[in-house]
C-alpha cells in the first residue's frame, strides 16, 4: 500500500512518521548526525522497513540550512550592489540588542566586506532609469570578480541593485551577464528573493539565500541521486518556512525558502491536533533534544510574520510560520556563570557527546540528566529502550554542579528543570501576553521527545487549563511535515496611503501576483482546487512596523482598514480611526486545499498499570510512589489522576498532583489542571 513520509531532522533524532492509504501509521527514529545529514535520512528510511517502492511521497523537514548559517559554515558569497552601497550589510540598524554594553559588537553579516561590490548604475524609487547600465560597467564587474577568484573560492554571487523590486531591468541584466561570464557559479537576484521595500532588510535575505545555495543545491543532489538508487519512484519535498512544501527539484531555486524548515512541521502537526482535540486555538510547545519551539493557533490558523532573524539584528524577510526558538531541549547545559547564578542552554550537548546519561562521551549536567534524577524518566524505556540511560552518569553530571552550587542533587536537577520551564513560559509570554493575547484561553498542544514533560507545569505558570499531548508525541514535527499541503507566497511592495489608492489600483496591483503564484502551484502538482488568501501590510502613518491583514475583494480596502484598527486596538489597547493609513506591501498565499488523512491509531487493551511504580519527585523535598502506565495500553476514554508516568516510545508524560487525564477519540491525552486561586 501506497506511504506518504514525514522525515523531520532535528539536531538530536531523525524522525519519519509513515502514513499508508488506509490511514495507519508507522513511525522510527535514528539518531542525527549533524556532520554528515543523508546518513540519518536514509538511516531512518531503512529503519522504518517500508519497501522503497511503496512510497508514495516523501516530505523532509530539515535544518540543514538553519545550522550552516548559525554556525557560520556556509558558501564564499560575492555581494553585487548599486555603487555607493556596498557597506548596507555592516552598517546595518542603529538599534542595539543591548543599549547600553559598550562592548557590544553588531552581528556580522553573512559577507565578507572585501567580497562586497558596487555597480555604476541607478534606478530611482519611481523606477526610472537615472544611471544606465553599460558594457564598460559590466566588463569592469568582470574583472572585479575575476580577481577574486584569483585570490579564494567565490562559490555564489548575490546581485542586490536598488529599486529592483520596482523595476528589475538593470538586475535581470547584470544577472544575465554574470550567468555567461561565470556558468559555474550560482547567482542570487534580490527581486526574485525578496523584492520588497526596505534596502537593508532586502540584501540581508538575499545573501542568507545565497549564503547556503550551495550546500542546499549539494544536499538536493544527494537525496535525489540515494532515492533513485534505492528505486523510490515517488516525488520528494521540503518542508517550507512558511509550513507548505517545494519539490526537491526547485528548493536550490530559493533556498531561503527552507530555512526554518526544521521548525514548521511542529506547527503544522501542534495545529491538527488542536483541531482534533476540538481547540481552534492553541499554543504549541516543541521541545526536543536541543531546542524548544513554541508557536501559535489563533481561530484555527496558523499564525505568519515576514520579521524573522537568524540571529538579532540579522532578518530574513520571507513569509514564515510564526515561532519562537529557544535553547531549552532535554541536552540543553546546565552552568553557572561568573555571578553564580545558574543558567539552563542555550549551549546543548546534541546528540554527540549527547547528555551525561546517555553514555556516549557527555559529561555536562543537562536537562534530560535532571529528570532522570527525580525520576520521572525510564532509564530502561528511553526510546522504547532502544537507547538505555545511565542514572550514575547522570547523577554525578548533577552532583559536581550541586556541590558547586552547595544545595542537593534532588535541589540542583529541581532548579534545572524549573529554570527551563521557566525561559519557555517566557518565551510563550512574549508570543502572547506581550500582544494582548491571553494565553488562558489556549490550549497547550506539547510535542517533541521532552515537550509531555513539562507541558504541566508551564500551563501552570500561565494559567492554562488544558493540556493536549498528541499520540507520538515525539514525531510530531513529521507528522506535519507528513500532512503538509503545497504553498506558495507572493510578497511584493506597494508603497501608497489610502487617500492616494482605489480597489481597482490594488486588485490591478495583485493580478499578476495571483496569476505567477497560481502558476508556480501548478508546477509543483497541485491536488484540487487552490485556496487563495490576500493580505495588505499596513500601518499609520510615520510608523516603523506594519501588520499584514486579510484583503477581501467583496468588502473592498475599507474593510481591511476596518480589521487594521481592530487588530491595533488588540495589540496596543488604542487605534486612529481618522489617521492616515499606509499601504508598505501585498501578499498573496495560495494552497493546495488537500484532505488530511483519516489517522488509525489502535490501542491494545483497557489501561492498566503496565510498570512497577517508581519514587518520582514533584519537587526537591516531595518525593511520591508515582504509578506508571504505558501509552500504548490505554484505551479511548480511559481517565487517570495524578500523580502519574505515561510512558511510550518516543517521550514521556508527567502528571503531577491535581491534573486529571482521559484519552479522547482520536487518542490524544487530554490533561485538566486544577489550578490554584
Amino acid at each position: 500500500m501506497p506511504n506518504t513520509i514525514g522525515i523531520d531532522t532535528g539536531g538530536t533524532f531523525t524522525d519519519l512518521v509513515a502514513i499508508s492509504g488506509d490511514g495507519s501509521v508507522r513511525v522510527a527514529k535514528h539518531p542525527s548526525t549533524p556532520e554528515a545529514p543523508m546518513r540519518a535520512f536514509l538511516g531512518v528510511l531503512e529503519k522504518s522497513e517500508i519497501p522503497f517502492e511503496a512510497i508514495e511521497r516523501i516530505v523532509h523537514g530539515t535544518t540543514v540550512a538553519t545550522n550552516a548559517i548559525l554556525q557560520r559554515t556556509g558558501a564564499n558569497v560575492v555581494f553585487v550592489t548599486t555603487a555607493g552601497f556596498e557597506d548596507v550589510p555592516f552598517i546595518q540598524r542603529i538599534n542595539r540588542k543591548k543599549e547600553y554594553d559598550l562592548h557590544w559588537l553588531k552581528p556580522e553579516p553573512l559577507v565578507k566586506r572585501r567580497n562586497c561590490l558596487g555597480v555604476k548604475e541607478r534606478i530611482n524609487a519611481q523606477g526610472e532609469v537615472v544611471v544606465p547600465l553599460t558594457a564598460d560597467t559590466l566588463a569592469a564587474l568582470k574583472t572585479e570578480i575575476e580577481i577574486r577568484l584569483q585570490n579564494q573560492a567565490v562559490e555564489v554571487i548575490a546581485l542586490c541593485l536598488l529599486f529592483s523590486y520596482i523595476n528589475p531591468a538593470h538586475e535581470v541584466e547584470v544577472g544575465r551577464f554574470l550567468e555567461e561570464a561565470f556558468p559555474h557559479i550560482p547567482i542570487s537576484l534580490s527581486h526574485q528573493v525578496a523584492p520588497i521595500w526596505r534596502e537593508y532588510e532586502r540584501s540581508s535575505t538575499l545573501l542568507a539565500d545565497a549564503f547556503v545555495k550551495p550546500l542546499i543545491q549539494s544536499y538536493c543532489h544527494n537525496i535525489g541521486t540515494a532515492l533513485e538508487d534505492n528505486g523510490v519512484k515517488g516525488p520528494c519535498s521540503f518542508l517550507k518556512s512558511d509550513g507548505g512544501t517545494t519539490l526537491l527539484t526547485n528548493a536550490p531555486e530559493r533556498p531561503v525558502d527552507i530555512l526554518l524548515s526544521g521548525l514548521a512541521g511542529g506547527i503544522v502537526g501542534g495545529k491538527y491536533f488542536a483541531e482534533t482535540a476540538g481547540f481552534q486555538n492553541a499554543i504549541t510547545l516543541d521541545m526536543g533534544g536541543t531546542s524548544c519551539d513554541v508557536g501559535l493557533v489563533l481561530n484555527g490558523e496558523q499564525q505568519f510574520t515576514t520579521t524573522f532573524e537568524i540571529e538579532w539584528g540579522l532578518p530574513v524577510a520571507i513569509p514564515i510560520i510564526e515561532v519562537r526558538t529557544l535553547g531549552a531541549g532535554g541536552g540543553s547545559i546546565a552552568w553557572i556563570d561568573k555571578g553564580g547564578m545558574l543558567n539552563v542552554g542555550p549551549e546543548s550537548a546534541g546528540a554527540v557527546p549527547g547528555p551525561a546519561c546517555y553514555g556516549t562521551g557527555g559529561t555536562q549536567a543537562t536537562v534530560t540528566d535532571a529528570n532522570l534524577v527525580l525520576g520521572r524518566l525510564n532509564p530502561s524505556f528511553f526510546l522504547g529502550g532502544e537507547l538505555p540511560l545511565y542514572p550514575a552518569l547522570a547523577k554525578e553530571a548533577i552532583e559536581k554542579l550541586a556541590n558547586r552550587m552547595g544545595v542537593s542533587e534532588q535541589e540542583a536537577a529541581t532548579a534545572i528543570v524549573e529554570i527551563a520551564d521557566e525561559n519557555m513560559t517566557n518565551a510563550i509570554r512574549l508570543l502572547t501576553i506581550e500582544r494582548g493575547i491571553d494565553p488562558r484561553d489556549f490550549a497547550l498542544v506539547a510535542f517533541g521527545g521532552a515537550g509531555p514533560l513539562h507541558a504541566v507545569a508551564i500551563a501552570k505558570k500561565l494559567g492554562i487549563q488544558t493540556v493536549v499531548v498528541p499520540p507520538h508525541p515525539g514525531l510530531c514535527s513529521a507528522f506535519g511535515a507528513a500532512i503538509s499541503e503545497l504553498r506558495v507566497e507572493k510578497v511584493h511592495t506597494f508603497a501608497a496611503r489610502d487617500p492616494d489608492v482605489t480597489d481597482s489600483d490594488i486588485q490591478a496591483r495583485f493580478a499578476p501576483m495571483r496569476q505567477e503564484a497560481r502558476e508556480e502551484l501548478e508546477r509543483e502538482g497541485v491536488r484540487g482546487e487552490p485556496r487563495e488568501t490576500l493580505f495588505i501590510s499596513m500601518r499609520y502613518y510615520q510608523q516603523n512596523y506594519e501588520q499584514d491583514i486579510k484583503y477581501r475583494s467583496e468588502e473592498g480596502l475599507q474593510g481591511a482598514i476596518g480589521r487594521f484598527h481592530e487588530r491595533h486596538h488588540q495589540f496596543y489597547g488604542y487605534h486612529f480611526e481618522d489617521e492616515t493609513i499606509e499601504l508598505v506591501h501585498l501578499k498573496v498565499s495560495i494552497s493546495e486545499a488537500a484532505q488530511h488523512p483519516k489517522i488509525n491509531l489502535s490501542t491494545t487493551s483497557e489501561a492498566t498499570q503496565h510498570n512497577v511504580p517508581r519514587i518520582v519527585h514533584e519537587s526537591a523535598t516531595h518525593a511520591v510512589e508515582m504509578p506508571v502506565y504505558r501509552r500504548d495500553g490505554l484505551s479511548v476514554g480511559s481517565q487517570l489522576s495524578g500523580p502519574a508516568i505515561i510512558e511510550e516510545i518516543d517521550s514521556t508524560t508527567f502528571m503531577p498532583s491535581g491534573t486529571e487525564l482521559h484519552l479522547d477519540e482520536s487518542y490524544n491525552l487530554i490533561l485538566t489542571l486544577t489550578l490554584e486561586g
